[in-house]
This record gives C-alpha cells, structure tokens and sequence, in this order.
C-alpha cells in the first residue's frame, strides 16, 4: 500500500524537486546613454549573458558607452 501512495505521490515530488533547483538559463540588458539597448536570454551563466546584451548593445549606440542594467537568473 505504501508503494501505491509513494507512486502517487511521484509526479507532485518531482515537479517541487525541480521548480526548486538552479536557474537554468540567464538573461542580460544592457543601456547606452543615447537609448540603445541591448538584451540576451537564455544563457547557461551570467558572464556570457552580460556580454551578449553588451555586443547587441555596441551595434545600436552611437556613443559607445553601453553599461550593463541587470542580469535574471531566469532569463
């Protein structure tokens, strides 16, 4: 009986397991002072995240001064 209910139970543990875990994916935006932006998601660390928002950034500015705004661990 013990097994049923453990079975049961499986699919419920398993989604809380992993809606808990690390963040699978960052995303970045990054802002110039003219108004360009740039963004990225979906990447597997913040370090390529940030530097991806920065580049789309750099190809929209004219004043080359592009800054990171935030980083989400689940962007």
């Amino acid at each position: 009986m013990r097994t049923k209910r453990f079975l049961a139970c499986l699919p419920a543990l398993m989604i809380a397991g992993a809606s808990s875990g690390p963040a699978l994916a960052w995303g970045c935006t990054a802002v110039a002072s003219d108004g360009a932006y740039g963004y990225s998601y979906n990447w597997p660390d913040e370090q390529d995240a940030e530097l991806r928002a920065l580049k789309e950034c750099d190809k929209q500015t004219t004043t080359n001064d592009c800054q990171t705004d935030s980083c989400d661990p689940n962007g």
